[in-house]
């Protein structure tokens, strides 16, 4: 081997140490940032409440219920049934709002992954982190129709003829 072939290895083999290098700093930059970001999610909810505003539901940023909280109206207002569409609706917008709230905060940490190669670039055969990441963060659930309030007369109708106590029977 001339001393060309060998200044050239040396060359080569500095930039790849360098790329290395700089590959380390970024993944360590990241998983700071990633556990900074895991600690502030782990002390977040968010609040929703349904459109006929008779159920609040509280979350942790996965979209977990962790306080479901129904107003005294709403066993005045409303039915069984339309009273479990305005949960289900403050329950899906709550896991909604999660799914934002973590999109935002996991911002960063994937603007600073987006110059890092992924595995299959660096060792083929190897699975992507990036199609990972991406699995994180699944589609929102479709919206339901809005809980209708009981006008007057179908709040009577109900109540006289069944008790809600008992099961409607």
């Amino acid at each position: 081997m001339g001393d060309d072939d060998r200044a050239a290895t040396q060359a080569a083999s500095e930039v790849l140490r360098e790329s290395v290098d700089e590959l380390l700093v970024t993944f360590e930059r990241q998983r700071a940032e990633m556990a900074e970001v895991g600690r502030r999610l782990a002390a977040t909810t968010v609040t929703a409440w349904s459109s006929d505003n008779l159920v609040r539901v509280d979350a942790n940023t996965a979209g977990i219920p962790v306080d479901v909280h129904l107003t005294a109206e709403a066993f005045k207002r409303s039915t069984p049934e339309k009273l479990g569409r305005s949960i289900l609706e403050a329950v899906q917008k709550a896991a909604r709002q999660a799914g934002e709230v973590s999109q935002q905060a996991w911002a960063p940490v994937a603007a600073l992954a987006g110059d890092v190669p992924d595995l299959p670039d660096i060792a083929p055969g190897m699975p992507s982190i990036k199609s990972l990441v991406d699995t994180l963060f699944p589609d929102p659930v479709t919206e339901p129709a809005p809980a209708e309030p009981m006008n007057d007369e179908d709040e009577d109708e109900y109540f006289r003829n069944r008790s809600y106590l008992d099961g409607g029977k």
